[in-house]
């Protein structure tokens, strides 16, 4: 007879994925419960700590928003200005899930908010220019997916147009027509480094990012 598998220990690879979040989440909250026990002058002194626990949350976050709508985001300065959000909290959410849900909707509601600075000031250095994230973000959801999945993701145009269900002709000329949109006469656009905007996906010629 073979030995005993340890009942608590899932064999399915989502199962001990699953559990090792659950655990990196609780793991969070007794940090998070420290910085709100210790007295307000100590405060600054863990908030290092509690910003290494808790970024990688939000920044798993920004990025499931930002694949999930197709929609730039100035990262570091959504990451800042979150964080600073969760500090101020009584308490956070009991499972990370509910966190992930209230950093979606804080981002939806800073995107949407025609008063709110969330991609309307100047980034950090490598991140969309507040331009493109406006033209960018204002476009349906269709084509911010089109041209999120080849600018951003750098996506083949192959791969691109099998996700739409499109020829890689009307793939091509989709992405030129609404690069067009955004970028129009406007030579101040720039892209971030690593970007391509698909001036002419058929032949492969595309302008890189320059920032």
């Amino acid at each position: 007879m073979g030995p005993l598998k340890d009942r608590d220990q899932p064999s399915d690879p989502a199962e001990q994925r699953q559990r090792a979040l659950v655990q990196e989440w609780e793991a969070t909250l007794g940090v998070f419960r420290t910085f709100q026990t210790v007295a307000v002058h100590q405060r600054f002194q863990h908030l290092g700590l509690l910003f290494e626990h808790l970024a990688p949350w939000i920044e798993r976050g920004i990025q499931g928003i930002a694949l999930r709508y197709f929609i730039l985001l100035p990262k570091e300065l959504a990451l800042a200005r979150l964080f600073a959000k969760a500090a101020r909290k009584e308490e956070l959410p009991r499972t990370y899930e509910a966190f992930l849900l209230w950093v979606e909707g804080s981002i939806l509601h800073d995107v949407t908010h025609p008063t709110d600075e969330i991609g309307a000031t100047n980034c950090a250095l490598g991140e969309p220019s507040p331009a493109l994230q406006q033209r960018f973000n204002r476009l349906p959801f269709p084509e911010r997916a089109l041209l999120y999945l080849f600018m951003v993701e750098r996506n083949s145009l192959a791969a691109v147009a099998e996700r739409a269900g499109l020829s890689s002709q009307a793939c091509a000329a989709a992405l030129n027509r609404i690069w067009r949109k955004i970028a129009g006469e406007d030579a101040s656009i720039r892209l971030p480094l690593g970007w391509r905007a698909p001036q002419n996906p058929l032949t492969g010629e595309s302008a890189s990012g320059e920032e």
